[in-house]
């Protein structure tokens, strides 16, 4: 097994390249500059036709580079209006199937809006009754205070569905204040996933890295690795993914630089593990 290294979406470094004329081209592009992971964003809508989405997935097996899915935004299964419900069930098991095409395991998902669990859950629970079965969703941590999606609330969610938990650690920076300063910081949030899912778990995590700008309500926007004084950084914790012995996903999602973010967290585990 090996970590994967990759980003959100395109960042201005691949539409500078010779392969930015097409998206299609994202997989092969990962693999030219030596990433292998890379997350696919539907953030809009699961709009992508399904013979897109097959050949999608042949470019990126070829390439060896690993996909994910970002669901649509707009997928609330707090929501208080049944209609906002049914239609995000309906579009999140649409996009659960594209993602079974493109052969992507995975799909993240933003909790949404207010602190309603159950109702979450009990929703989640009949989008699993008609979902892929090898293809799973992966609730983020969120960044903001009044949004479903703490670390013991993701943990929750995992405990109670088919779910996999995604761990955005910027947003939890930003949620709680600024909170990933030290190692012993990620420790605890590492120890508490490993206590509750279990080791497996915690071995294949998945997760989103970048530094942050936040205030009183959480975050505010994301920041680039190349700034000067922004946190969380990710040395403290790529130490503890070898004490792990963890073998994660990490996703960069540095602002407009989400190929260098990755980049440096690559180099920084190869120092880490030489």
């Amino acid at each position: 097994m090996k970590i994967k290294y990759g980003t959100s979406g395109n960042p201005p470094n691949f539409f500078k390249s010779e392969y930015g004329k097409d998206r299609m081209n994202a997989p092969e592009w990962i693999n030219s500059i030596g990433l292998n992971s890379y997350e696919r964003l539907m953030t809009y809508g699961a709009r992508m036709k399904e013979e897109d989405a097959l050949t999608f997935g042949k470019k990126a097996k070829k390439f060896d580079v690993q996909l994910s899915v970002h669901g649509p935004y707009y997928v609330v299964l707090t929501s208080e209006k049944q209609r906002v419900i049914k239609n995000s069930i309906k579009e999140l098991i649409k996009t659960l199937h594209l993602s079974d095409i493109m052969g992507s395991k995975k799909v993240i998902l933003h909790p949404g809006f207010g602190k309603d669990i159950n109702k979450f859950i009990k929703n989640m629970k009949i989008v699993e009754k008609d979902k892929p079965k090898n293809v799973f969703v992966y609730p983020e941590t969120m960044g903001k205070k009044s949004q479903l999606g703490s670390v013991d609330e993701v943990i929750t969610i995992c405990e109670s569905t088919e779910c996999l938990p995604c761990i955005d650690f910027g947003h939890v920076h930003a949620r709680d204040g600024g909170s990933l300063m030290r190692k012993q910081d990620f420790r605890e949030i590492l120890e508490e996933i490993e206590k509750r899912l279990g080791k497996k778990i915690l071995k294949n995590l998945h997760c989103h890295f970048y530094p942050v700008e936040f205030n009183e309500k959480g975050e505010r926007k994301h920041r680039a690795v190349i700034e000067k004084n922004v946190f969380p950084v990710f040395p403290p914790f790529g130490e503890l993914i070898d004490e792990f012995g963890m073998y994660p996903t990490l996703i960069s999602e540095s602002r407009d630089s989400q190929d260098i973010g990755a980049l440096q967290m690559q180099k920084t585990m190869n120092f880490i593990q030489k």
